[in-house]
């Protein structure tokens, strides 16, 4: 992998965080909602209500006395969620908002006698649905659920075998076969890299695919992030045409999602692949990677992070990451979270940083490292899906737990929508090939109160910068 930089200095400018989020605050300022939470029966007010638009982690909560205060660029026809674990999800559009009162009426849900009953018998395996599958199989692709559709950009193709290792097993095994057939199968050899350039759209409400006619850079591992209806592809890597080399991807496409027009931008200092990034009020916040092979051919991690706005097109560098790493995580109000990782070795630690302090917390560590977990958040609770199972990590009370699933991917995407999760693509990984996944799945929330906790435990905190 090469990195080919064209960023002049002029573009380039390191400062404090809390001086960009203060004219990002300022800019927004004329957007503020303010109301209250009540039980729609009691009036008593409701505390930890998650408040937001489009994605439960675009938003806020009431605090103990129900109050929200939600400062976000908000149009006159967004609507607003209000959901909390116990009541029905409510909408808002707006401009109903606006030093208003919000009433939630309670469920009413025999699962509830689940949790009474001792005599239940629990699941084994969390439970799925096979939904509509996307054309192509990929794994480490870019996408964003906006609204009840899913946009998917670009993603690793490829299906790879071990020629070598299948025909020496399959000498070994075979009494009939002869040194004549094992050169025979390492000239068959089926392997094929390739990085798509596609865009795939999946709308959640009908169950079906729409593949888009716009063409994109063919990449892989990279990200995309979605602010006033326009998508931002950012970093990643490319095939050469041969495809021998790779080449780390130094261009940032914007797609407009109202005009159907594609914009491509030559300024991005963070040239990486298995990076993370995050929407944060009128900005991109893009975190570690790998950037390049050194000559032994071993991965170099960055721990670098940077923050693009996107009113003003430039670029800041923030404080470095605890270390060097290809991180994945995701960002819930004011602090982003890392799950897993991988630095030579897939990690374990759990770690976040406070957007408004700049501080780094370890919360903990996974009962085992995960080099590129799918993730996803809900009232709370972080689901992290990894090759055969289902974690949830509640980020108040600190529980780690896991489940067992019959889905044996790696580097997939995780998605929330009313009450169900989605599971998109990965691969399928054994002794001799890698094939990727073009398979969908549906995971309702209920299925975690009817199946077996295969291993809990408390995480701990420690503060780390």
């Amino acid at each position: 992998m090469l990195i080919k930089t064209k960023i002049e200095p002029k573009y380039l400018f390191r400062i404090k965080l809390f001086s960009l989020l203060l004219f990002s605050t300022y800019t927004l300022f004329s957007q503020n909602i303010k109301g209250i939470v009540l039980d729609q029966e009691s009036k008593k007010p409701l505390e930890n209500v998650n408040i937001y638009i489009n994605k439960p982690n675009n938003g806020t909560t009431s605090n103990e006395k129900g109050e929200f205060y939600l400062n976000s660029n908000l149009k006159k026809s967004d609507t607003i969620f209000f959901s909390i674990l116990g009541y029905s999800l409510k909408k808002h559009l707006f401009s109903e908002l606006k030093n208003s009162t919000i009433y939630l009426s309670k469920k009413t849900e025999n699962l509830n006698e689940i949790f009474i009953n001792s005599n239940i018998k629990l699941n084994s395996n969390i439970s799925f649905k096979k939904l509509s599958s996307i054309k192509t199989g990929r794994h480490s692709f870019a996408s964003s659920l906006v609204g009840s559709k899913i946009y998917v950009i670009g993603g690793d193709a490829s299906n790879i075998v071990n020629t070598e290792k299948k025909a020496l097993n399959d000498l070994s095994n075979t009494a009939e076969s002869t040194f004549e057939d094992f050169l025979k199968s390492l000239k068959m050899n089926p392997s094929w890299e390739n990085y798509k350039g596609d865009l795939q759209v999946y709308d959640i409400t009908k169950d079906t695919w729409q593949k888009s006619d716009l063409k994109f850079r063919k990449r892989a591992y990279n990200t995309l992030n979605c602010f006033d209806n326009k998508l931002y592809i950012i970093g990643g890597k490319s095939l050469s045409v041969s495809r021998k080399h790779e080449y780390l991807d130094d261009k940032i496409e914007v797609l407009d999602l109202k005009n159907n027009t594609i914009v491509t931008d030559d300024t991005n200092p963070h040239q990486a692949v298995n990076f993370e990034s995050f929407i944060y009020n009128d900005n991109i916040i893009v975190m570690g990677g790998s950037v390049k092979l050194n000559k032994k051919g071993k991965k170099v991690y960055t721990n670098k992070s940077h923050i693009y706005n996107l009113e003003t097109g430039y670029w800041y560098e923030l404080n470095d990451m605890p270390k060097a790493m290809e991180a994945k995580g995701l960002l819930i109000k004011n602090k982003i979270y890392l799950i897993g990782g991988f630095n030579d070795k897939p990690l374990s630690e759990i770690e976040s940083y406070n957007i408004l302090t700049g501080e780094w917390t370890k919360e903990g560590n996974l009962f085992y490292g995960i080099e590129k977990p799918a993730l996803t958040y809900n009232q709370n609770v972080i689901y992290i899906f990894n090759d055969g199972k289902l974690l949830t990590y509640n980020i108040v009370s600190k529980d780690l737990n896991e489940y067992k699933i019959d889905l044996n991917l790696k580097a997939s995407e995780l998605y929330y929508y009313e009450e169900k999760i989605y599971l998109l693509g990965g691969y399928i990984e054994d002794e001799f090939s890698k094939s990727s996944s073009s398979n969908l799945y549906s995971i309702d929330l209920n299925e975690f109160v009817k199946t077996k906790i295969i291993k809990t435990k408390k995480v701990n905190e420690k503060l780390l910068h």
